[in-house]
């Protein structure tokens, strides 16, 4: 799931870097086996990502606990079954948190350096 989301954040990247003919970095290259059942877990994770809100500060908040249970319910979870979704599904979601929270600060870092020594290169905006 950080895999696909590396990917939709530096995509453009990866497609410059073939175009060129350009050694790819080694989170591409070490893409994660998606096995049969897993494909429906990261759908409904990037479905309910939809449903997150956002603070006042514009921090991203997780995934509501009612758009789980309510899309487990949609897709016949019941019992066991939708308590292991809800579980996976805010695994999946700690895990983006903290890597868009980790990716933020490293850009704000490279922003905070760059004021410092008069650099003027591009660092993107968001995680």
């Amino acid at each position: 799931m950080l895999w696909e989301a590396r990917l939709s954040r530096d995509g453009f990247s990866i497609e410059a870097a073939i175009a060129k003919g350009r050694d790819l970095p080694d989170w591409y290259l070490d893409e994660p086996e998606v096995l049969p059942g897993d494909q429906f877990y990261m759908q409904a994770f990037f479905e309910l990502s939809t449903c997150r809100n956002y603070s006042a500060m514009g921090d991203m908040l997780p995934i509501p606990w009612t758009a789980i249970v309510h899309y487990g319910n949609l897709h016949g979870l019941k019992g066991l079954m939708l308590d292991h979704f809800c579980t996976c599904v805010r695994a999946m979601d700690n895990a983006y948190m903290d890597w868009r929270r980790e990716s933020q600060e490293k850009a704000k870092r490279a922003r905070t350096e760059d004021r410092m020594t008069g650099n003027r290169r591009r660092t993107p905006k968001h995680g």
